[in-house]
């Protein structure tokens, strides 16, 4: 039979959800993360849909009112016009009239445990994961960390042992040199950095089949290319790990290589707009990060051009991570333009922070997505609807999980943020999250006390 609408279940559900948002709460009301990483969450064995939603799928198609999603543990079972179809008796429906749904959030990057013994906690680590997950997160794509509590919270994230998004996460190769870096060291803690299969130094000698097999060994979902490496090097640090099934993650530039050697090599994601610049050469793309010169003039140039394009071929996802560049007004500048660039030259763009939580101090406020977002529109001039895109589905593939999410379609994982406002309208609506859910379990946050919609 037709589950009819409203239920009473429906009107239960939404009042314990609403208990969770008086937990949670938001930056004005002073909530702390102690007690905001304590929300109320639904997780039934029996069937879920959302029904009457205006539906963002993320596949390209444009918004789609009344639409039901149907939701059997963790996975999307259906996705239909409400009414079209029969729902069994036992559906616990849950009305999204005026409301919109989107996929999951996903950071393209984030450090979540590169020093757990210091700044990165167990305790203020997984108070940002929540933080993060209460704000639309449900997939982070760690870009290098101490492996050994990477894969302990990747393991309790995906068993819901904690409130916090799915985590993928990276095995680092660099030069010898690198490892000196005192970040390299905190993750490395009570061994040898550069010795570790996660934190591994290389040159021409080192046997790469073992060095990319033991990575994969740490559970690693890629192999991340750093500092120091040079072009024939970094070709064959790529291949190996493409044979072995893993993709590469790299800045624009791991210098010595530079910007289209790091392409060319076949790494699959590239990170940093500035970075692209030193296609420039060194001199140049400094002095545009001094804004000693126009951006606009100078980075118009077949140097970059050829980047770009070799980008555009080969299918490779520039993530710009312009969020923390937004306080160094030349640098953004710059990098804004050259998202522009990207975006007319065909390359496919991510959303990435390199600085996943909203506070570490104890205030919940929204994760950095949401402004990654909105400076993508702002300075790289992408419309509401592709930054969303840049956020989800061109996430997922980032991350190597588009099979499993990224997308609002039959068989993928239940990852859905439920909004207040039309994103598509104005991308400052992503803000207004009403339903956070994660592989099937659903959780409120008290968004309407963050600001009103946008238009």
């Amino acid at each position: 039979m037709t589950v009819p609408l409203p239920t009473s279940r429906t009107v239960l559900l939404l009042a314990v959800l609403a208990v969770g948002a008086t937990q949670i709460g938001a930056q004005e009301t002073g909530t702390t993360t102690a007690e905001a990483c304590r929300p109320a969450a639904f997780d039934s064995t029996t069937p879920t849909a959302l029904v009457n939603a205006t539906l963002i799928d993320g596949t390209g198609a444009p918004p789609q009112p009344g639409m039901t999603i149907l939701i059997t543990g963790e996975h999307i079972v259906d996705v239909f016009p409400t009414g079209s179809k029969m729902m069994i008796a036992t559906t616990m429906p849950i009305d999204l009239e005026g409301r919109y749904v989107i996929p999951g959030l996903i950071d393209s990057h984030a450090h979540v445990a590169t020093d757990p013994a210091g700044e990165d906690t167990r305790v203020r680590t997984e108070r940002r994961l929540c933080n993060a997950l209460l704000g639309g997160v449900t997939t982070v794509r760690d870009m290098a960390g101490d492996v050994r509590a990477l894969a302990s919270l990747a393991r309790d994230a995906l068993v819901s042992d904690i409130v916090s998004p799915d985590i993928q996460y990276v095995a680092l190769f660099a030069s010898p040199a690198f490892f000196e870096d005192p970040r390299a060291g905190a993750a490395s803690a009570g061994a040898t950095a550069g010795a570790l299969p996660w934190m591994r130094g290389i040159t021409d000698s080192t046997d790469l089949r073992q060095a990319v097999a033991e990575a994969r060994g740490t559970g690693a979902s890629a192999i991340k290319v750093y500092f120091g490496l040079d072009a024939p090097l970094l070709d064959r640090t790529v291949a190996e790990a493409h044979r072995q099934g893993l993709p590469v993650w790299s800045h624009l530039t791991v210098r010595p290589a530079q910007p289209i050697e790091v392409v060319e090599s076949g790494a699959d994601v590239v990170s940093h707009a500035p970075l692209l610049a030193f296609a420039l050469g060194p001199r140049r793309a400094r002095a545009l990060m001094n804004g000693d010169s126009g951006a606009a003039a100078d980075l118009d140039d077949p140097a970059i051009e050829r980047v770009l394009a070799a980008m555009a071929d080969r299918g490779t996802i520039f993530e710009p991570t312009l969020f923390v560049y937004q306080d160094r007004p030349a640098v953004l500048g710059v990098s804004g333009e050259l998202v522009r660039l990207a975006d007319q030259a065909g390359v496919t763009i991510s959303a990435g922070t390199d600085s996943l939580a909203g506070a570490d101090g104890d205030l919940v406020t929204l994760p950095n997505i949401h402004r990654e977002m909105q400076l993508l529109v702002e300075h790289g001039s992408l419309s509401p609807i592709r930054a969303l895109d840049a956020a989800t589905r061109i996430g997922a593939m980032a991350a190597n999980v588009l099979e499993s999410r990224g997308t609002v379609e039959r068989g993928k994982l239940a990852d859905l943020v439920v909004l207040e406002a039309d994103p598509t309208v104005n991308i400052r609506n992503t803000e207004l999250i009403e339903i956070v859910i994660k592989r099937g379990r659903v959780y409120s946050r008290a968004s309407s006390t963050i600001g009103a919609p946008h238009e």
